[in-house]
């Protein structure tokens, strides 16, 4: 299974695009992977996690063939997450064409909660020469494995947005195991259960750390990664060979990549960056 971050940063992005705080001017300063678009990532080339707003240009840069995704998985809808405006136009038949597919073939499937069915929907609507037969939404509900492509993932409830059931997934191709847990804040205890009930031992966990070293909230810090971590190995849901990342960093932290990096790696974590490429298994 091969993992690419896509962008790794949170909603403003990193540096914030108006923003002048001492965070932003040294990562304009320092530049590299300091530099941060908005977050999404990329599972075996064909299934997608989240519609950053900056996919477009993100998949310019790093070389992205977009016409090959034919699974949506939605963490939830905010909109850093999920610039359904995007779904307009990959259901729109003069904005997108696929001629080597078949048009009954010729469609995305997206999966997510019913609040991300309903911001389908509306895109659908917003969108007057939208052929909705290009996209196919399945609701799927927390600890419940559907497939996309090769893969089966497990929605598991987030703490992040409370007005909305918000979703991290766990992920395998029967060989290889991830977790892919942000947006969130301290998981809950009946998400750690249905974590520990899935008999899995994960071969990477990338976690949100848009706090950094301040007190978490509907994110995570420096303090809930570690505690998190913690969790995952007394459960038994890690092992020795389990690598963690951390992922979704935000300027409101006041800590950029490389200083992350310096702190949290002798703790046995590594900060991805926009176009990180992990092979898992």
């Amino acid at each position: 299974m091969k993992l690419q971050y896509i962008g790794t940063g949170a909603a403003e992005g990193f540096p914030g695009m108006f923003c002048q705080c001492d965070a932003c001017r040294w990562a304009r300063k320092a530049g590299g992977h300091n530099l941060k678009t908005r977050s999404c990532a990329m599972i075996d080339g064909h299934v997608l996690i989240d519609l950053s707003p900056d996919l477009y240009v993100q998949s310019l840069k790093l070389g992205l063939e977009l016409s090959e995704i034919q699974d949506l998985v939605v963490t939830h809808t905010h909109k850093d997450h999920f610039d359904s405006f995007f779904l307009g136009l990959r259901a729109k038949d003069g904005a997108t064409k696929l001629p080597d597919r078949k048009e009954e073939d010729n469609y995305l499937s997206v999966y997510g909660s019913s609040f991300v069915k309903a911001a389908v929907d509306k895109a659908l609507e917003e969108e007057p020469y939208s052929n909705n037969a290009r996209i196919r939404f399945e609701n799927v509900k927390p600890g419940e494995w559907f497939q996309a492509g090769n893969l089966k993932l497990c929605p598991l409830k987030a703490n992040h947005k409370n007005d909305e059931l918000c979703y991290i997934y766990a992920v395998t191709d029967g060989t290889a195991s991830l977790l892919y847990a942000n947006d969130t804040g301290t998981l809950s205890e009946e998400t750690l259960q249905m974590i520990g009930d899935l008999g899995l031992v994960f071969d990477l966990v990338s976690m949100d750390c848009a706090r950094g070293t301040l007190p978490g909230d509907g994110h995570m810090g420096i303090r809930e990664n570690l505690e998190l971590k913690r969790r995952l190995e007394q459960m038994g849901c890690t092992g020795s060979e389990t690598r963690y990342y951390l992922n979704h960093l935000s300027h409101m932290s006041g800590i950029i990549h490389d200083d992350l990096q310096s702190l949290m790696g002798p703790e046995g974590f590594t900060v991805s960056y926009d176009g990180m490429i992990v092979n898992i298994g």
